[in-house]
This record gives C-alpha cells, sequence and structure tokens, in this order.
C-alpha cells in the first residue's frame, strides 16, 4: 500500500468510497463541532485532511484552514471543498514553518503512522507558542452490545498499539507537549445490522483489514463474520452508540 516517507500509511484505495463509508459531511460536522471549542482563534493547518470534511465544518465556526494529505485522490476530493487551501505532504515532514500556525488538527490519523511521537513532535514544532494540537483517535469507542461483544476484541486485536486516548497522553509529554484536555464527546447512534457490519468487514473497508495475510483472515475474521450471522435477527438493524474522545495538547 502507498506510504510516506515517514512510513504512514495513505488512503489511495479508499479515496472513491470514503466519505461513504465514513460518514460525509455529517461527521465532518459532528467532530469539527467537537474540536471548534478548543482551539485559539486564527488558522487551523490539518494533518491528513482526506476528503476535507472537517476542515470545511472548521471554517463554519470562523477558522481559515488548510490541510495536508499523502494521498493525492484523497487531496482530488477535498479541493472542490477547499479550494488550493490543500497540499501533498507527510505529517511527518511539514512545509510549514516553526510556530507558524495557532491550530493543529490530526483526526483518525494516528492509527496510520508508525511512530506517534515523532509525528506530534513535528506537529508541536510548527504549533505557535499557547496553540492548540487537537487529536481525535480513530474508530469511536462503543456502548457494549451483541455486535460490539463479538467485533471489538477483532477490532483491538488488529488495531495498532497507538491511536487510544491514554498513547496519545502518553506520547505528548515524550514529543515536548503538554495535555491541556483529555475528554470523551457526547454520544451519537448510528443503526445497523450484524449483516450490515459483517459486509463492511468483508469489503475490508477498515485499513486494518488491508494487507491481512490469508491465516490471519482465517483466524481473526472468520469466526467473527461466523458469529455475526449467527445472531437472532442478524438481518435486522439496531441502534448503536458510541463516543469520540478529544486530546487537546499544546507546546511545553
Amino acid at each position: 500500500m502507498p506510504r510516506g516517507p515517514g512510513g504512514s500509511l495513505a488512503f489511495d484505495r479508499m479515496a472513491d468510497r470514503y466519505d461513504e463509508t465514513r460518514g460525509g459531511l455529517e461527521r465532518g460536522e459532528l467532530l469539527g463541532g467537537y474540536i471548534a471549542p478548543h482551539l485559539r482563534p486564527g488558522p487551523v493547518l490539518e494533518v491528513g485532511v482526506g476528503t476535507g470534511v472537517i476542515a470545511l465544518a472548521l471554517g463554519g465556526h470562523g477558522h481559515h484552514v488548510v490541510g495536508v494529505d499523502l494521498s493525492l485522490p484523497m487531496l482530488a476530493r477535498a479541493r472542490p471543498r477547499l479550494g488550493a487551501r490543500v497540499a501533498l505532504a507527510d505529517g511527518n515532514h511539514l512545509p510549514v514553518a516553526t510556530g507558524a500556525v495557532p491550530n493543529v488538527v490530526i483526526v483518525w490519523v494516528l492509527h496510520l503512522v508508525p511512530d506517534i511521537t515523532a509525528l506530534l513532535a513535528e506537529a508541536g514544532r510548527v504549533t505557535a507558542a499557547g496553540g492548540r494540537i487537537a487529536v481525535i483517535p480513530a474508530g469511536g469507542e462503543w456502548e457494549p452490545d451483541a455486535i460490539g461483544d463479538i467485533v471489538v476484541p477483532m477490532a483491538d486485536a488488529l488495531r495498532p498499539p497507538q491511536d487510544r486516548p491514554t498513547d496519545i497522553e502518553a506520547a505528548g509529554p515524550a514529543a515536548g507537549l503538554t495535555i491541556v484536555a483529555s475528554e470523551p464527546t457526547p454520544d451519537w447512534e448510528t443503526v445497523e445490522s450484524p449483516d450490515d457490519v459483517a459486509r463492511t468487514i468483508e469489503s475490508r473497508q477498515w485499513s486494518s483489514l488491508w494487507d491481512l495475510s490469508d491465516d490471519r483472515w482465517a483466524a481473526l475474521v472468520e469466526p467473527v463474520l461466523t458469529a455475526l450471522r449467527s445472531l437472532p435477527d442478524h438481518d435486522t438493524p439496531r441502534a448503536r452508540r458510541a463516543h469520540d474522545h478529544v486530546v487537546v495538547l499544546t507546546p511545553a
């Protein structure tokens, strides 16, 4: 899979389906609304801008947002929303002067990078004194339910060990940053059936499944698919609840 100079994973293969499978503009408004109260007045640099949905939402909160991403196909979808305010760049090597921006935003990115301390340190380098670096880990935290009881252990086994709030809190000081806030967001709700979740997994929408070997797929994924389709009323949609988590840091 395409990777940047720092080893971070690019999302080229999902660009044409990213908004459809990750919530699109509605998700952007939701997460942008969680982030905005933590930011300083002024511009925002979004690292991993993707299709631009969060940057667009932050613009509605009064911030001029510029974004960088590793994936040209993703940036092609961001440009109609953000114009020329996006650029191809690796978050580990930002083309931004030291202390140049009051805010950096990093949403659903850290599971794709090999060294979150290095990426956070680079974010800290470009952030002005007293500025804010707002981070949201990927995936959300799901309320216990029959689907989650089956899927979450598999997801945890596949999830890189660097994209949980506690991981970010631990990496911050090592990156020369101070934790300003770390808090869960309000709950949000989705409606899906066990069959829907099984189809999502089978289509390898999650980046953790992209390069999974046949042996690991058989050992970790097939039992999950069988268990989902063995639930009562497995084709009936049901409400599920989850929340995200915002970690806010500042240069020490």
